[in-house]
């Protein structure tokens, strides 16, 4: 399964790389420090490889104007499956945007502005002190720590069986308790029960839990 989901929609087209290192970056000023779309990605891939962590896939974003960057990173990270892990990006050299990363098992970013993952691993504006490597490196870092507890996080889920009784009274706190619209009680109940996903069929925490 994909973990990373980019989508461009709102006057943005979907680039290359190579497309990236075409884009001018506007000169820097004494409080701003514009940093080029393609020097921010490679640094990202080359703190990532330095930590074991290489890209499996990636996608990008770009405005027309060429100063905002949208992206998502499908990660192969450790031991685990490819693409379980991804970063999400977006960043803009007109002063409206920081060099936003965010990170986890489901990331979504969209060029309406939704940015969502399980952790904000790096907020930082374009200012005279920027050191994009540091940053980068501190982020990654970040990401790595949040990974490590998440994955073991799942693990548990995944070692605690259910009985059907135990998964039925889950649910019917979940909707009781206006977590989630009753609506959708009967779509949960038949993808737990029923479900068409393999990894999913266990009667456990995790598959409940999904």
């Amino acid at each position: 399964m994909e973990s990373g989901t980019l989508l461009s929609h709102v006057d943005t087209d979907l680039v290359t790389r190579e497309q990236l290192a075409l884009v001018q970056t506007p000169d820097a000023t004494r409080s701003f420090k514009p940093v080029p779309h393609i020097e921010l990605i490679n640094t990202l891939e080359h703190v990532l490889k330095l930590n074991q962590i290489t890209i499996r896939k990636e996608q990008f974003a770009l405005r027309r104007d060429g100063a905002t960057l949208f992206g998502v990173l499908q990660l192969a990270y450790q031991d685990t499956k490819d693409g379980m892990a991804a970063l999400g990006l977006r960043t803009s050299n007109n002063r409206t945007m920081s060099i936003q990363l965010c990170a986890g098992l489901s990331v979504f970013v969209c060029d309406n502005m939704v940015f969502r993952g399980d952790l904000i691993a790096l907020n930082r504006k374009h200012t005279s002190g920027l050191h994009l490597r540091t940053e980068i490196n501190h982020a990654v870092l970040r990401f790595q720590d949040h990974f490590c507890r998440l994955t073991g996080e799942i693990e548990t889920l995944k070692e605690r069986s259910l009985s059907d009784t135990e998964a039925k009274a889950v649910m019917h706190d979940v909707f009781t308790q206006g977590i989630l619209p009753i609506r959708l009680l009967p779509d949960a109940s038949n993808l737990y029960f029923e479900p068409f996903v393999d990894e999913f069929r266990p009667r456990n925490a995790w598959s409940l839990h999904n």
